[in-house]
């Protein structure tokens, strides 16, 4: 091999900038960037230089199997370094974008060689105007796939989805490199090497396909489970509406008994006035206690906290709150919600798991120096308490739970609270503070 021209250093250049364009328009069909478009852009530029400068000082007689490391690591790290993902995800999509690389350059050449002949097509597909036609090509296919992606809503879905398109990629670049020596040994001819070309790209078109087909299952699948928690979300506050509808029909008819029994007592003479006094504060004590077991004086506050006890305590759970006055309250309702509902329901799942005599549960509620303190803490099993995360399902099905947990993480992000968690001598706790404001 002769020396390498300047043309074909600046080449280089060029071909790796396109490459490093289709594989960041590829990324952001799957990936969450993490840098803003400025920087993201001066990355990729700064990337791609560093990659062809190293490419261009790499030797030209280096083995395929070196190549193919050196590219797999070059799309490994422009994903980790501009994109959110695990680092095994990062692996699998830089895995999909070389097989994707790869299919195209294969199809490509085996095109040129078919129309053109054997020798023509080779000088051809050396030429300025090949390569370029090649990168071009490229570069629409990786927009289309962002383009069809980014129109059809699809969801990123957890890396284990993956797993199958990666390994399909991979077996497509085995495939082009065993054709591919076979084409240069004499033991395939032209036509069944397109044939064979256009079926591995077959197969990497439908790698891609999987990918999206696996994500709109997952959507769907989370769409259900949606339904079906907040089915059972409804179907607790109606129990709730009805159990609170019969007391208070109970408390109608007490009511009118308790004005008989009034009116009796003053129709006596002379009527005992000290009597009458100590059965109207009973009577105010036991009705107040029997209406609300928590009054808050935030009538939002108070229906889903009393909701959550009514539920606890149908499921023998004996609850307890430490509240003060939150009529001052000015978190959005919605907010609070998600991070009180949800807690609570993990609390109560927690505490079913135990003998009815260990079932308990302490919830302090207090607005203080315009921050509101919020706490949890219920008799539970042992759990893993990790830092900054939220602690593991432990239903039976952990499919159909996980995404409340996921929002109140996200809900606390919002307003840029932070939260402590604890689990010492069967006790769980949870607890956080959240500023007296409305954040839109």
């Amino acid at each position: 091999m002769g020396v390498r021209t300047l043309s074909e250093y600046l080449l280089t250049y060029l071909w790796v900038g396109m490459e490093c364009v289709a594989a960041v328009l590829l990324f952001d069909a799957f990936s969450q960037r993490k840098k803003k478009q400025i920087v993201h852009w001066i990355t990729v530029t700064c990337f791609a230089f560093l990659d062809a400068t190293f490419l261009n000082l790499m030797s030209p007689n280096m083995a395929s199997f070196g190549r193919i490391a050196i590219a797999l690591a070059a799309y490994y790290s422009l994903h980790r370094i501009l994109y959110v993902g695990k680092r095994i995800f990062s692996l699998y999509i830089a895995v999909i974008i070389y097989a994707t690389v790869c299919c195209i350059d294969n199809i490509w050449f085996t095109f040129l060689i078919l129309t053109l002949g054997m020798q023509n097509g080779a000088i051809f597909s050396q030429t300025f105007i090949s390569s370029f036609l090649m990168h071009c090509l490229m570069l629409a296919s990786c927009y289309l796939q962002l383009f069809v992606r980014k129109r059809s809503h699809n969801q990123t879905a957890a890396y284990r989805w993956y797993t199958i398109p990666a390994v399909l990629s991979a077996v497509s670049v085995l495939m082009i490199f065993f054709f591919g020596d076979s084409f240069q040994n004499e033991q395939i001819s032209a036509l069944p090497l397109f044939v064979c070309a256009s079926f591995i790209t077959c197969m990497q078109i439908a790698a891609l396909l999987l990918v999206s087909w696996m994500e709109q299952n997952a959507y769907f699948r989370e769409e259900a489970l949606s339904l079906q928690t907040k089915s059972m979300a409804q179907k607790e506050s109606i129990e709730a509406l009805s159990a609170a509808y019969a007391q208070q029909r109970k408390l109608t008819h007490d009511f009118r008994a308790h004005l008989d029994t009034l009116s009796a007592m003053l129709e006596q003479q002379p009527f005992d006035i000290n009597a009458i006094e100590s059965y109207v504060r009973s009577l105010q004590s036991a009705q107040t206690s029997r209406i609300l077991l928590v009054n808050t004086h935030h009538s939002a506050l108070d229906a889903l906290l009393n909701q959550k006890a009514l539920v606890a305590r149908n499921r023998s759970i004996d609850v307890q709150f430490r509240v003060n006055d939150l009529s001052a309250m000015k978190i959005d309702l919605v907010d609070l919600t998600v991070i009180i509902s949800n807690t609570l329901d993990n609390a109560i799942e927690a505490c079913e798991k135990l003998p009815v005599q260990d079932r308990q549960i302490y919830i302090q509620v207090v607005l203080d120096d315009n921050e509101l303190f919020y706490a949890v803490r219920n008799r539970s099993l042992p759990v893993d308490v990790s830092a900054d995360r939220l602690p593991v399902t432990t239903k039976e099905n952990p499919s159909f739970h996980g995404y409340g947990l996921q929002n109140v993480q996200t809900t606390l992000a919002k307003y840029h609270s932070v939260y402590a968690m604890d689990y010492a001598d069967g006790w769980f706790e949870f607890a956080t503070d959240l500023p007296n404001t409305l954040i839109s």
